[in-house]
């Protein structure tokens, strides 16, 4: 696999990744912690460096306490170490309260994931009850179907009893009526077109 395959296949499941946010706020806020997680690692990384860097000139100034050095340069590291510890602190509130909103955004992940639950459920429940109706509604057209069916079939066969009955008791049918009564009666019967 080539390098720019990799990179266009990089590129379009960072794209979907997006699109599945746009359709997800749950991801979307989970993205948004994430992001909060990585700046609080990193600002305490930072605050790892100045300790680091703070502890080392600690180091170099018991040496030149120890070697006697000149007083101007040991309180000239002095004077360092104390704007070092300074910085550790504002980095250490800042870390404490990137931390916090960190836990808030945690908090804000987990409602709106429960929100999103819901509503999924409640658009699945309310679907299935519209399917339902709309089911509901194409059996009672079936049934309405074939019950006018039924009463076609009912009166198609009275009025051929009727036209047996006539000519039972010795009346004479015209061939021309009864053509008409079964042309009327085949007409009822036929389906309708629905809707």
């Amino acid at each position: 696999m080539s390098v720019w395959s990799r990179i266009a296949r990089l590129l379009t499941g960072e794209a979907r990744s997006q699109m599945a946010r746009l359709d997800d706020p749950a991801a979307s806020v989970d993205a948004a912690y994430q992001s909060q997680l990585e700046i609080v690692d990193e600002v305490r990384g930072h605050l790892v460096d100045l300790l680091t860097a703070r502890k080392r000139l600690e180091m170099q100034l018991a040496g030149y306490e120890r070697s006697g050095t000149q007083r101007d340069a040991v309180d000239a590291f002095r004077a360092e170490i104390e704007e070092l510890r300074g910085r550790e602190e504002a980095l250490a509130t800042a870390a404490n309260e990137l931390r916090r909103r960190a836990d808030a955004l945690r908090a804000e992940r987990d409602i709106t994931r429960a929100r999103v639950a819901a509503a999924k459920a409640g658009i699945a429940a309310h679907g299935a009850i519209a399917g339902l109706s709309l089911q509901h509604a194409e059996i009672r057209t079936l049934l309405d179907d074939a019950r006018e069916r039924t009463m076609s079939l009912q009166a198609r066969a009275a009025a051929l009893a009727e036209l047996v009955d006539r000519d039972a008791g010795g009346g004479t049918i015209q061939p021309h009526a009864t053509a008409h009564v079964d042309a009327a009666t085949d007409h009822e019967a036929l389906p309708r077109p629905t809707d």
